[in-house]
């Protein structure tokens, strides 16, 4: 048990501390203080002795050295008896209680103060004198939370209680260290947003963003608020959309692009991405890779509920039209390095791996079939298998003219997403002879390849890898179909 007999009290923040010093000097405890905190204390009545006077050396520099002094973290840091004659011999105390809040350094910054107003704010005597009573939780307790005053006893604190009190102190000192740090080194902490729900209305859930985010979520244009599912989506169709270089639009539901397409202008890209599955994308977030003009966004509005837009930028017309829908979420993005980590979280584990971020101008192209495609082929191919990256695995994608014709999307099986990609396109009324079929991974068997065949697929484009690769190879044979091999496998899960 810690029984407390000497406390140094030495805040920034006063809330509470005039209560709490009125009930140690009833308990007799002997209170250390140090300028502002002793002025404050004196003035209201309450018998301290300055650290300046019990050290016998007098605040240097305007205050920046005054609680920096062996005498101080000695008896911080004595061990009880262990250290109880050295502590003597010293001349020092052997100090029980320690509550310090730190100088408000993040508030300076956001304040847009002058660099030595905001280096003026950097805490060292604080921190310093939390930790090291942190450290020796055994023997001292350290509070720097004005919530916690009511939960000090002078009469005797269990030792665990004491170590949560230690805790509480590396959490806020490491949190104050990182954010001298991000300001040293210009790099802006994540900023936490309030998120309308999470996945289900009766979820909440709130997200970080940070420099890296290719969204400003940060600084929307308009909007109501965002939600969950919202800022996955909108992360998953700038992702695909960014993959192409031409004017494209990708329109995403449920995490999963359910309509994408290139072309010269973004008016033409959206007409073709939305024609590919228009059911699907009402109330879809919808991505651009160039700026928005007036006539693609007021022909989305006449075409569709939209949930999220996100672009590069929106020009002065376009702006004018979605502020007739002010509850569409309008968000800016920007083409960045890509992030080459990234984590998942749940159920007590976190996943880490590299992102897939392969450059498909590297991946080496091997034709395995009798028929070869063309350069025309090969690049709706790409264009195909771009888009199937960003489909949850297992993943079909068949595609024309720089157009999605159909998507099959996150099957147990790959022959239903196969199935579904071609019912996608017949409903639609689209014309798949003749076109390309994407996988995001290898064909187990030959049923995609006949089923591929028997509605009109002429090129096939695939990781390999199967062991019965052989008989695929020899099914695209026989049905006078091309197929191509990355190598490389895309599962998303």
């Amino acid at each position: 048990m810690i029984k407390i007999k000497t406390a140094l009290l030495s805040v920034y923040d006063k809330t509470g501390i005039l209560e709490l010093a009125e009930f140690l000097a009833k308990n007799n405890v002997e209170i250390l203080s140090s300028g502002g905190t002793a002025q404050h204390l004196i003035k209201n009545g309450i018998e301290v002795t300055e650290v300046s006077d019990y050290t016998g050396s007098p605040e240097m520099f305007n205050g920046r050295v005054k609680t920096l002094h062996p005498k101080i973290h000695a008896g911080i840091l004595a061990r009880g008896e262990k250290d109880r004659k050295e502590l003597e011999e010293f001349g020092a105390k052997k100090i029980d209680l320690v509550v310090v809040n730190l100088y408000p350094f993040s508030e300076e910054v956001a304040k847009n103060s002058s660099e030595q107003e905001i280096i003026e704010k950097i805490d060292i005597g604080g921190p310093a004198m939390l930790r090291a009573a942190a450290k020796n939780f055994k023997h001292t307790l350290a509070i720097c939370n004005p919530e916690d005053y009511g939960l000090i006893k002078t009469n005797g604190i269990d030792e665990e209680d004491s170590k949560d009190f230690a805790s509480e102190v590396f959490i806020a000192t490491q949190q104050y260290d990182l954010d001298v740090a991000c300001w040293l080194s210009k790099i802006s902490e994540p900023v936490e947003i309030d998120l309308r729900y999470g996945e289900n209305p009766h979820q909440s859930a709130d997200f970080f963003v940070e420099e890296e985010c290719p969204i400003d979520f940060k600084r929307p244009i308009q909007g109501k608020q965002i939600s969950y599912n919202n800022v996955v989506d909108a992360l998953s169709a700038w992702s695909c959309c960014v993959e192409f270089e031409d004017p494209t639009v990708c329109i995403v539901k449920h995490t999963n692009p359910c309509g994408v397409a290139s072309a010269d202008d973004l008016q033409k890209a959206y007409d073709k991405a939305f024609s590919t599955d228009p059911t699907s994308a009402f109330g879809g977030v919808i991505a651009l890779n160039k700026t928005a003009t007036e006539d693609v966004i007021k022909k989305m509005m006449d075409n569709q509920f939209i949930e999220v837009l996100v672009a590069p930028d929106f020009d002065k017309d376009a702006k004018k039209i979605l502020e007739a829908k002010p509850n569409i979420r309008v968000l800016k993005a920007q083409i960045m390095n890509p992030v080459t980590k990234e984590l998942k979280s749940f159920s007590g584990v976190h996943l880490s791996q590299e992102v897939d971020n392969i450059d498909f101008s590297e991946i080496k192209l091997k034709t395995v079939s009798q028929e070869k495609p063309d350069k025309a082929d090969l690049k709706d191919m790409i264009f195909a298998l771009k888009v199937a990256k960003h489909v949850k695995s297992n993943a079909i994608v068949i595609a024309k003219n720089q157009m999605t014709l159909g998507i099959g999307a996150g099957q147990m099986s790959r022959v239903i997403s196969t199935q579904i990609a071609f019912m996608k396109a017949e409903e639609e009324g689209l014309d798949s002879k003749n076109c390309v079929l994407a996988s995001d991974a290898f064909f187990p068997f030959r049923d995609n390849i006949d089923l591929a065949a028997e509605k009109g697929v002429k090129h096939i484009i695939q990781p390999g890898g199967s062991i019965k690769d052989d008989e695929v190879i020899k099914a695209v044979d026989e049905h006078k179909i091309s197929m191509t091999m990355t190598g490389i496998r895309h599962f998303k899960h």
